[in-house]
């Protein structure tokens, strides 16, 4: 039954182009059906279901859907790097992770061991990670830019038994394992051409070469295990480690590709070819970007850190047809003077998430490239790494808004007082979605899980929302974040959009801090634009005939020289909390 299910999806997916775009459409345009969006469940709840409806997904493991039709295109470019010119074709990209998978259970790692992958964005740190899994173990991808004490910290949470990494990043990942696993502990260096390769340790280029001469392995893993242990960001609190199992994944990138059809399969004439900038290691940039435009046919060229003139001769080079950003890269695109016309002559979807994207910020884009909306959609999505990440996507109509849930993906919104399901539009609540792709859990942390899952399934987002008549969700701030002005809720990405339309502003974070009258007050910290010295009051007359009175910036303006951003660039509103001494 699994396989059948597997082979309609196929079935399906080579329709794509011809017909689907067609239901897609029929199924948007019945959003707006009230009596079909909310249902009351077991215990009462006020559940908003999908316009999409619930799709069906196969059962089968994340590395394998990746590469389940590549047999139709195996001379297309799977991976290339935006540096070197390193080039995997999709038959040669397979084969490889297969080899590191044989590999690595060669050097006697055994079914559900953790390895720890730091890395930036190479061709072979994608290898990497689905040879790891095709081994039958877990990845637990590690930010590159962490110091040795961050990493150390993970790989004592994860338990991993063995590192790789590439030659750039070596010895600060050398020196975490040295100082909390075994000196036995495998430590393989993927050579970047950047650095030297660390004495005793393993390239990974011999992974690849060793393991044409092994067996296949015979692995039984399951859906259901653990394939990926991404941590957290940790904006509310210390980083944790996401348990994400094969079937989370997978179910995720059909229930995205089912709601939201745009991409196609290569032919032999085209092929959908998309720039990697966003790290690898956090979950946006490997579920919602490589691993599902691989298992689409996309080209992807890997970027290892976002340089603006290598990431504009790689715009320059290569007929781009999508850009996964963001806001900080969209502000980029819209103010570099690298950035020109012709990059976007074959770019049809720019797709932005992980923070809000103001309507002004798109708008900018549009009047000075000129670039037809109809032809290049800018999206955006929501979602959560304990989520595999999508939950919502909107389709370039309501910028301020996050849009529909997508397929199979099930909404409530519950007041953060009485606790009881809201279900009118316009009356916030914090968002708990439920799914496949919701995580099976915080690893080793039962209060955070039970804190987090609720024991039917619904994950608490901690973000609050509501939604309009046509069921479009907004966001108004993370529950942890919003600013209270006298018993208002002030969210401080509605003023951060505010504050970036001003002439002089480049970047702009806000924050609460304490009054003695209103409780609260809105804090900005605005990073200003090259030769510009625009005065605090100059600011605060710009926000003051736009907002209300209760969020007019009380505590004042802060001029920094950078906003504290996490890799996906959400703002650390909890940083500047920290740093903020009155």
């Amino acid at each position: 039954m699994a396989t059948h299910a597997f082979r309609g999806i196929q079935r399906l997916s080579r329709v794509l182009n011809a017909g689907i775009r067609t239901l897609n459409s029929t199924l948007r345009r019945a959003s707006t059906s009230k009596q079909t969006r909310i249902v009351t469940g077991p215990n009462n709840e006020r559940i908003i279901m999908s316009p999409s409806g619930d799709i069906t997904y196969p059962e089968t493991l994340i590395h394998e859907f990746v590469w389940n039709n590549s047999e139709r295109y195996p001379n297309h470019i799977a991976l290339e790097c935006g540096i070197n010119g390193q080039k995997y074709t999709f038959a040669q990209a397979k084969d490889a992770t297969s080899y590191i998978g044989r590999s690595l259970r060669n050097i006697g790692l055994k079914k559900g061991d953790v390895v720890a992958l730091v890395a930036p964005n190479f061709p072979d740190t994608i290898l990497s990670f689905l040879g790891i899994l095709s081994g039958g173990f877990t990845v637990t991808t590690v930010n590159p830019m962490y110091t040795a004490e961050e990493m150390m910290t993970q790989l004592l949470k994860a338990n991993a038994k063995a590192v790789i990494t590439s030659t750039s990043v070596a010895s600060t990942a050398l020196a975490a394992k040295r100082a909390c696993l075994s000196h036995e502990t495998p430590f393989i260096v993927i050579d970047d051409k950047t650095g030297s390769m660390p004495e005793g340790s393993i390239p990974f280029s011999d992974l690849i070469t060793r393991g044409k001469s092994l067996p296949p392995v015979n692995s039984d893993t399951t859906c259901d295990d653990v394939a990926i242990l991404p941590f957290s960001s940790g904006t509310t609190g210390l980083p944790k480690g996401v348990m994400l199992r094969h079937r989370n994944l997978v179910s995720n990138i059909m229930m995205v590709q089912s709601s939201v059809d745009i991409f196609q399969f290569p032919t032999s004439t085209f092929q959908e070819v998309v720039p990697a900038i966003l790290p690898f290691f956090h979950i946006y940039g490997m579920n919602a970007v490589i691993l599902p435009r691989l298992a689409f046919g996309a080209k992807i060229i890997t970027i290892p850190k976002f340089v603006p003139e290598i990431f504009t001769d790689i715009l320059q080079k290569n007929k781009v047809t999508a850009l996964f950003c963001v806001p900080p890269i969209v502000l980029f695109l819209t103010a570099s003077s690298l950035v020109k016309n012709h990059h976007f002559d074959h770019v049809h979807l720019i797709m932005s998430g992980a923070a809000p994207l103001a309507k002004t910020d798109v708008d900018r884009f549009y009047e000075k490239y000129n670039v037809d909306s109809k032809i290049c959609q800018f999206r955006q999505g929501y979602g959560l790494t304990e989520s595999s990440p999508v939950n919502f996507i909107e389709l370039g109509e309501k910028y301020s808004s996050i849009g529909k849930n997508i397929a199979s993906c099930q909404v409530r919104l519950v007041d953060v007082t009485t606790q009881k399901d809201v279900s009118t539009s316009g009356q916030t609540g914090e968002l708990w979605i439920k799914g496949p792709h919701v995580m099976k859990g915080y690893l080793n942390d039962e209060d955070a899980t039970k804190n987090t899952l609720t024991e039917d399934g619904w994950l608490k987002t901690g973000d609050i929302a509501y939604y309009d008549e046509d069921f479009d969700f907004y966001i108004t701030d993370r529950l942890k974040e919003l600013i209270k002005v006298k018993g208002f809720q002030v969210p401080p990405a509605e003023l951060e959009a505010l504050l970036r339309m001003h002439p002089d502003v480049e970047e702009a974070a806000v924050i609460g801090i304490p009054h003695e009258r209103y409780g609260e007050v809105p804090k900005a910290f605005v990073v200003v634009k090259k030769s510009k010295n625009p005065m605090e009051n100059d600011i605060k007359n710009f926000i003051k005939g736009k907002v209300s009175d209760y969020k007019q910036l009380r505590g004042g303006i802060t001029f920094v020289d950078n906003i504290p951003k996490n890799p996906s660039g959400k703002i650390l509103r909890s940083k500047l909390k920290q740093s903020y001494k009155p």
